[in-house]
């Protein structure tokens, strides 16, 4: 009982390991945030759109 209490206890204050950077472009990770935004934050998640799009404008 002890053990599961303990488990309990630290729990919240234990991280899991952080995955492994990926190399990713900018309006990938643009695109990203803006797919994770669409729901609370339409017009955000609009911004995010352009700004990705802007990104692969600028570099081809």
């Amino acid at each position: 009982m002890f053990s599961l209490l303990t488990q309990y206890i630290l729990f919240p204050s234990s991280k899991p390991a952080a995955p492994a950077p990926e190399k990713g472009s900018v309006a990938q990770g643009l695109m990203e945030s803006a797919d994770a935004q669409a729901g609370r934050d339409p017009r955000h998640a609009a911004e995010l759109r352009y700004a990705a799009l802007a990104a692969l404008r600028t570099t081809r």
